[in-house]
């Protein structure tokens, strides 16, 4: 009785174990659909430059983040480029650059995730993590 009981509670924590491997989230090697397919460049605070295609934050294709006590979204077709400051607590500053010529800046929160296509296999990367990204035509 006691060998069938160690048995069903091995083969029980197996299972359990083995489910556990990818919980929640999006599957791993995936880019989010979007409307649009925006186009950019991702340069890390390491110097890695990055060419993505279906790039987008989040799933969307705007840049989300805090002006003063507000929550504001700028499209990322509306931006020339997005330049990261330092990071502070959860926020990382941001200036924006528009088509316009006119700078946002922003507070976007460090976890927030970019994804985009890099041509090879899917890339995803904090924003905490980014110094640059450009947009392209």
């Amino acid at each position: 009785m006691r060998g069938i009981l160690t048995t069903v509670l091995a083969l029980l924590t197996i299972t359990l174990l083995t489910g556990m491997g990818n919980m929640g989230g999006s599957p791993e090697g995936t880019v989010p659909k979007t409307d649009e397919n925006i186009r950019a460049q991702v340069v890390d605070r390491s110097g890695v430059s990055t060419e993505l295609s279906r790039f987008s934050m989040g799933g969307n294709v705007f840049v989300e983040g805090r002006r003063g006590e507000g929550q504001m979204s700028v499209f990322f077709r509306d931006l020339a480029e997005v330049s990261f400051g330092p990071v502070s607590g959860n926020d990382a500053s941001a200036e924006l650059l528009l088509k316009s010529g006119n700078r946002l800046q922003l507070k976007v929160n460090k976890s927030a995730l970019f994804y985009g296509d890099a041509g090879s296999g899917a890339f995803r990367i904090e924003a905490g993590a980014v110094s640059r990204i450009v947009f392209h035509k």
